[in-house]
């Protein structure tokens, strides 16, 4: 009777180191790669977050100054982003929502000009607002929300 050894031999053992010699450094770029992505997803999510919240807060104002005080941008006495009670009192506004991130708004009048909406300085009835936000390691950089808001 035929005994039957169990085991390798050193060709297979040579074999496989080959295999994943050449297996994981691919592996590893490919979870690298994966990685890399889904953080970046998280801060575009995070960019977005924190642009939709100041956003939110900038179309619950009024289109215009309720007190009628002319002029565009925050009146005297309103220092603060609390005392804003108009759209365009943000104009100009950043701030940092938590680390890392910057946070800017820009508003001015516009109008429709064919498809397009162009700065404006004869009609001032319609606004838009850009809220711009980026992380200062640049890994979600120019996350932009842009409405316009209308006076009707």
């Amino acid at each position: 009777m035929i005994k039957k050894e169990k085991g390798l031999t050193l060709i297979e053992m040579i074999s496989i180191i080959v295999i994943l010699g050449l297996a994981i450094p691919v592996l590893l770029n490919m979870w690298a790669d994966v990685a890399w992505r889904s953080s970046r997803s998280e801060a575009i999510a995070e960019a977005t977050f924190y642009a939709q919240e100041l956003m939110e807060e900038i179309r619950s104002k009024d289109f215009e100054d309720p007190n009628q005080t002319p002029g565009f941008g925050a009146e005297s006495g309103e220092s603060g982003r609390s005392n804003y009670d108009d759209v365009d009192d943000f104009n100009g506004y950043s701030d940092a929502p938590a680390t890392g991130y910057t946070r800017s708004v820009a508003v001015d009048y516009v109008s429709l000009s064919g498809t397009t909406w162009a700065h404006s300085v004869s009609s001032t009835d319609f606004k838009r607002i850009v809220v711009s936000v980026s992380r200062t390691d640049n890994f979600a950089s120019d996350v932009s929300l842009i409405t316009i808001a209308a006076a009707y």
